[in-house]
């Protein structure tokens, strides 16, 4: 199949984006602390060389299943690194921070639900039933990355953790592109009918140039230390040290030898 110089550039700049990222997560040992999202990324990196290779060579066909089978693959991804940011954020000793949980669970209902309601409402432009099927996926699981995502960074603002940590980056980073996906995929789908074929292809180049841009912000901020937490007020310090020495004091009184003697 025919590419056009554009669509070749768009390819380049997205590979060039994705290994940069990755180099920045192996080189400051990102990688240690954050293993799934890095996975994802060499994911990407592994797709972007595969599609092109396939849809340069290869029948159309065969894009399309290899599309199909990096996308489903991308999706759980996603959601694991939901999952690996969100322990790392509110129970980063092992226990959840109290209430956070139910709330959790909670979103994530919400998000599915949302998912499921606005996918059944969507009307796709294709009228075959796998491209029917096609629309609604990618529509479903755009709604529900996004919500979540979106959910996560509220929740952490409502919880008044920091913002500019790592962690917190990451899941802005995937939060962005989830968000234009929804917007997207839903052009495509209620508008993509009446206006061609064109009109879809410049959706496509629109989302390309979103995910570039979330990719080069993460790659600025990743590649930075977070920033220190921030110290406490000197009478705040000083409050917290005099209840540690009554704390001291305390136990010592209540130690078995002090109190036989």
């Amino acid at each position: 199949m025919n590419m056009s110089s554009f669509d070749i550039f768009f390819w380049v700049v997205g590979f060039l984006d994705y290994s940069i990222l990755l180099a920045v997560l192996l080189t400051k040992h990102r990688d240690r602390r954050f293993p799934i999202f890095t996975s994802m990324i060499a994911l990407w990196i592994c797709q972007t060389i595969t599609l092109f290779c396939i849809h340069r060579y290869a029948r159309p066909i065969a894009y399309y299943d290899a599309y199909w089978i990096f996308a489903s693959i991308d999706v759980v991804l996603q959601l694991m690194v939901l999952y690996e940011a969100s322990s790392k954020t509110f129970c980063p000793g092992g226990t959840w921070a109290p209430g956070i949980r139910r709330i959790f669970l909670w979103m994530i209902t919400a998000s599915v639900a949302l998912a499921a309601l606005l996918t059944y409402l969507c009307e796709p432009a294709k009228t075959t039933l796998i491209g029917t099927i096609t629309q609604r996926a990618n529509f479903f699981t755009s709604v529900l990355v996004s919500g979540l995502f979106v959910g996560m960074i509220v929740l952490s603002v409502t919880s008044g953790l920091p913002l500019r940590t790592h962690v917190a980056r990451i899941v802005q980073g995937l939060g962005i592109p989830a968000i234009a996906g929804i917007l997207i995929e839903a052009l495509q789908t209620y508008f993509g009918y009446f206006k061609g074929p064109d009109f879809i292809h410049f959706l496509s180049h629109f989302q390309i140039i979103v995910n570039t841009g979330t990719q080069a912000f993460l790659i600025l901020t990743l590649a930075r230390n977070a920033p220190e937490p921030r110290a406490l007020p000197a009478q705040l310090n000083r409050q917290l040290l005099h209840l540690n020495h009554q704390t001291d004091l305390a136990l010592a009184y209540l130690r078995p030898g002090r109190r036989a003697s």
